[in-house]
């Protein structure tokens, strides 16, 4: 596969390149690599004859065959978006709409003429957007709103009394109140709060926790002026180690902080904004949207190894499922390696298992399928139709497919 490279502002210019072992002499920034079908950017295959061909137009060609009939029959394209993402700075706080939201935003946009590229289009697609990131270095995150009275005791060292902070009401209610007065503060109300948060940084007893502190100012920084800022005193920070992994089902409240990691979500670019960025900002919209719950970030692990060889993380969703594998490792590879249980073995992909993306993580990872063998480095990537012969699969991986446990 030939991968498209996105450039956004808030991208790194180093964790990708090196990834991928190319240079980047002007230091550009990287944000993403996008593996998949999405009409905005969609993956080219390099055919056998060496030309190349849209992974998109290549499922239009024969869906059945590249898809199998239920994905084609439920999808009509490649359920899922696999990426490499790499942030230096904070993307946008943001929300993904539901599969129901998500339709009935696109459907009113298209019939008030609004192009799919405009910058004041909300709704890009018919689709919702679950996601999991996987972290390939430590991974810094923002997700889900913290309880009220945590909300209310942090900010109780600003000057918000235009915010509605007020007790007594179901938890619910008064968080999605909180954040309509901050998202709807007029001009005044935002530079004293961010005049009183610049304040409450040069205290040591403001009662912000260290984690808070740093991120804080660093997002000051970044974003001046962003109200945005102020946003680890209401969602939850979370920070994991490589391996580990966070799940977002839609209509969660997150911002991505910082750090390089695997992320595999449904076929969708719908975001609603927030704050922390320059792109446009539709608070009205994202507020019928939100899940206003507050919650935990929960870490996620491997589970074992399946008959197959790969191990998934728990979270699925019926659009995708995301595995790693780390099989066929040479012995004198293995003595100082955690992932050598499998050495000597191999990962097996039956035909009609598909349509799955490979994706190399480590050393070279070969695949075979009786008659050819195709060997990836690190970052290079290989696409798996549902009709395509039994393959097998030795290195270390990252596996993306659809998530067949719960497509019905």
């Amino acid at each position: 596969m030939v991968n498209p490279i996105r450039g956004y502002p808030w991208g790194d210019g180093f964790s990708i390149p090196n990834f991928l072992g190319i240079e980047n002499p002007d230091a550009r920034p990287f944000a993403e690599m996008w593996m998949g079908a999405h009409p905005l950017a969609s993956s080219r295959l390099r055919m056998e004859d060496g030309d190349e061909l849209e992974l998109s137009e290549f499922i239009l060609r024969e869906p059945t065959p590249v898809l199998g009939p239920d994905t084609a029959a439920k999808y009509g394209s490649l359920p899922f978006l696999f990426k490499l993402l790499a942030a230096r700075k904070s993307l946008s706080i943001q929300a993904h709409p539901s599969k129901k939201e998500a339709e009935a935003g696109f459907l009113r946009e298209n019939e008030e003429g609004i192009p799919i590229e405009a910058i004041n289009r909300s709704y890009r697609d018919d689709n919702h957007k679950p996601e999991i990131i996987m972290a390939i270095t430590p991974l810094s995150a923002m997700i889900g709103f913290r309880k009220m009275d945590e909300i209310r005791e942090a900010f109780s060292v600003l000057k918000a009394g235009e915010l509605d902070l007020k007790e007594g009401r179901d938890e619910r209610e008064m968080l999605k109140l909180f954040l309509g007065s901050l998202l709807a503060a007029d001009g005044n109300t935002k530079a004293s709060l961010l005049t009183s948060t610049a304040e409450a940084l040069e205290r040591s007893d403001c009662g912000w926790n260290s984690l808070q502190r740093y991120w804080i100012s660093k997002l000051s920084r970044e974003f001046p002026g962003d109200v945005g800022v102020l946003a680890p005193l209401f969602l939850n920070l979370v920070e994991i180690q490589p391996g580990r992994a966070l799940f977002q089902p839609p209509r969660t409240l997150h911002a991505y902080l910082e750090g390089f990691g695997l992320e595999l979500m449904a076929n969708s670019d719908n975001v609603l904004r927030a704050g922390l960025t320059g792109k446009h900002v539709n608070a009205a919209e994202l507020m019928k949207i939100i899940d206003f719950s507050n919650s935990t970030p929960q870490e996620l692990g491997l589970e074992k190894a399946d008959s197959r060889g790969i191990c998934r993380y728990p979270a699925r969703a019926a659009e995708f499922s995301l595995g790693l594998a780390s099989v066929g490792l040479r012995a004198e590879n293995s003595k100082n390696s955690r992932n050598s249980t499998h050495i000597g073995a191999e990962v097996r992909i039956a035909s009609g298992e598909g349509p799955l993306i490979v994706l190399g993580m480590e050393g070279e990872t070969v695949l075979e399928d009786g008659a050819d063998k195709l060997a990836l480095d690190r970052g290079r990537s290989a696409f798996v139709p549902w009709a395509a012969r039994d393959v097998s699969i030795r290195g270390k991986c990252a596996i993306a497919e659809v998530g067949h446990d719960n497509l019905g």
